[in-house]
């Protein structure tokens, strides 16, 4: 299993190829060129700012997003139609994660031709970690900072940059990491040095850690509601479950792509729709597209606060849709 690790490596020599294709090229954005653009006014307020504000339902949420929709699309388009001929490009600013000013790489991978998928790329040229993980990162390692006290944390992944990330540098944490090996395989077999896990049975005692961390897995679970019960479960009073999914700011409720009958086949509602998996090379298969309701799936499952927490800044390189966000359930 270990040649995973070894395909993360070379993932990210790749990356770094881009980084120095766009250095050479000259395709570089700093704060200051970005502020010459013409019409540059499109650029207020996202530059050296981070925005960052907790949302529990819908209609408080939009009201906001919707104010300011349209001057981050207009920034978001302007550079896709920039680099629309690039294979990369670069934008100067600071990652949080490192705390050191760096140059986040820009392409079209994972994208649809139209739009760069700012979410899953702006890799970091130190640490590697994209847009999402980078944010994540930094918001788990804030809640640790200044806690002398030793946290126990899961995360539902083991063999990527995030999960190495993580386990080294936060200090104060003592990490357990898992990836799904496969439905043949038994909860906390060790194979190869790698843990199995299955979300919707996990095999850990009850009330054993004080942070859970999700980084797009449940849309790739077939009963995200089990899941979530585990998740609960396996928390220590207080403790949090902080997830990011993909989510349809505009949906109350959650599309359900694929269900499963009592013979165990797939039901696929949906044209069958998958997401990169480093397990796997076709990627892993989306069982839903979330709405808002899948803070009321976590409220069923009984956390007391459920909320998400939506974040946006150039400077920092969390752009996207007009919006980023995470989600935070406490138990």
């Amino acid at each position: 299993m270990h040649y995973l690790l070894l395909r993360n490596r070379i993932k990210n020599l790749y990356d770094r190829a881009k980084l120095v294709l766009a250095k050479l090229l000259n395709d570089v954005e700093t704060l200051d060129s970005i502020k010459n653009i013409p019409g540059a006014e499109i650029f207020s307020g996202l530059t050296q700012d981070l925005e960052l504000t907790a949302y529990r339902n819908m209609v408080d949420f939009q009201e906001y997003y919707n104010s300011t929709l349209d001057k981050r699309l207009a920034v978001e388009k302007y550079f896709a139609s920039k680099y629309k001929n690039k294979i990369s490009w670069i934008f100067k600013g600071y990652c949080q994660w490192c705390e050191r000013d760096t140059d986040f790489l820009a392409d079209w991978r994972y994208s649809d031709g139209v739009l760069p998928n700012y979410r899953e790329r702006l890799v970091c040229s130190y640490c590697g970690l994209n847009n999402r993980q980078r944010f994540v990162g930094d918001y788990l390692k804030k809640v640790l900072k200044n806690r002398k006290e030793v946290f126990r944390i899961y995360c539902y992944e083991q063999v990527t940059n995030f999960y190495q990330h993580m386990a080294r540098y936060l200090s104060n944490a003592d990490f357990t990491g898992s990836e799904y090996l496969g439905h043949n395989k038994k909860n906390g077999e060790i194979i190869a040095g790698i843990r199995h896990e299955d979300a919707l049975s996990l095999s850990f005692d009850s009330g054993l850690f004080d942070f859970i961390i999700s980084n797009d897995v449940y849309e790739h679970v077939p009963d995200v509601k089990i899941a979530l019960g585990e998740a609960y479960r396996c928390l220590k009073k207080n403790g949090v479950l902080i997830f990011s999914i993909p989510f349809f700011v505009d949906e109350r409720i959650t599309k359900q792509r694929v269900t499963i009958n009592e013979e165990g086949e797939m039901i696929h509602l949906f044209p069958e729709q998958y997401h990169g998996n480093p397990l796997s090379q076709k990627g892993s298969l989306v069982f839903y597209d979330f709405g808002w309701d899948i803070l009321d799936y976590c409220k069923e499952k009984g956390f007391k606060d459920v909320y998400m927490v939506a974040y946006y800044s150039l400077f920092y390189g969390y752009i996207g849709n007009g919006m980023q966000f995470i989600f935070c359930a406490e138990k």
